[in-house]
């Protein structure tokens, strides 16, 4: 599980640095580059907090 969690996190950051890159040299809309950045990091954000708080918990 905490390999998917990895995959899933490197997307997330990857993801937030295209939009902020499309966005910046102005590829994405301001709306839609927005709404992509801001989705890619509450994805990075649920993704780190799930690695930090809930998988420690089930190991123990």
């Amino acid at each position: 599980m905490s390999s998917a969690i990895s995959y899933l996190t490197g997307g997330f950051l990857v993801a937030l640095l295209v939009s902020l890159n499309m966005t910046w040299t102005q590829y994405l809309p301001a709306l839609i580059g927005i709404a992509a950045v801001v989705f890619s990091l509450l994805g990075l954000a649920a993704c780190v907090f799930y690695a930090t708080r809930v998988t420690p918990k089930a190991s123990q």
